[in-house]
């Protein structure tokens, strides 16, 4: 045994050494050992910062639905603000903010002869959200929800007045804002970077309920959605946890 052992070069032993601790490094258990360390079982609060696309694939998108027409479906990109509170690993509640920036799709705008108009449409909702933790590991996190709120549609026309030898009196536009009620389901995951710092996605569908009758104004234009419209939005989002 003796001769055997002086046998084996130095540099296998060194081998054998690295290979056991780089199988150690892959278990299981040496990532949850090296993982970004967060008590979860505490109170504590989470801010949230997301960006992505907003999406009305059924929306009917009108300004005159009379005389005019109008186009079908929109999307946006968006920016969204979540506010949450976690009492547990396995539950949270919050709210939020979640803006549709430049919409795209732009319904035929009511012009009369020889005055061009400009018509803007945003979107806005506000609203309360509660998650359930199906999975809450030391990296990676995923979770449903849902949701429920206020949506906000605003639709400013503006009227551009490009003979110079006239006065223009009074506000060159109008703004008409339809407001209704939300409601959707939600989903996620996310990944500890730090033990304070996140980078996760979401998916939402909801289902926004505006008034069934259109708001006008005096030129005869009108509130661009009306009715159910069925939303989703895709997301990335990066969060700060702070133990409260």
């Amino acid at each position: 045994m003796k001769a055997c052992s002086r046998l084996v070069p130095p540099s296998l032993l060194l081998l054998s050494s690295l290979k056991t601790v780089s199988a150690y490094a892959e278990s299981p258990d040496a990532e949850a050992a090296e993982a970004p360390a967060f008590d979860r079982s505490s109170f504590h609060g989470k801010a949230e910062v997301g960006l992505g696309l907003l999406g009305l694939p059924t929306a009917k998108v009108c300004t005159n639905r009379l005389f005019l027409g109008c186009k079908r479906g929109d999307s946006s990109p968006m920016l969204e603000l979540w506010q949450l509170f976690r009492p547990s690993p396995v539950f949270a509640v919050g709210a939020g903010i979640t803006i549709g920036l430049f919409p795209i799709t732009d319904a035929p705008k009511n012009e009369p002869a020889g005055v061009t108009r400009d018509h803007k449409r945003g979107y806005l909702t506000a609203e309360g959200i509660a998650r359930f933790y199906w999975l809450h590991g030391p990296v990676w996190e995923s979770w449903v929800g849902v949701t429920g709120g206020m949506v906000v549609v605003s639709d400013n026309y503006a009227t551009n007045n490009n003979v110079t030898d006239r006065a223009y009196i009074g506000p060159r536009g109008i703004t008409i804002r339809s407001e209704g009620y939300t409601v959707g389901i939600a989903t996620g995951v996310t990944r500890s970077l730090s033990e304070a710092w996140t980078i996760g996605g979401t998916i939402r569908y909801g289902l926004w309920s505006l008034p069934a009758t259109p708001a006008r104004d005096t030129l005869g234009d009108e509130a661009s959605l009306i009715g159910h419209v069925a939303t989703f939005v895709i997301g990335i989002n990066v969060g700060y946890r702070l133990k409260l």
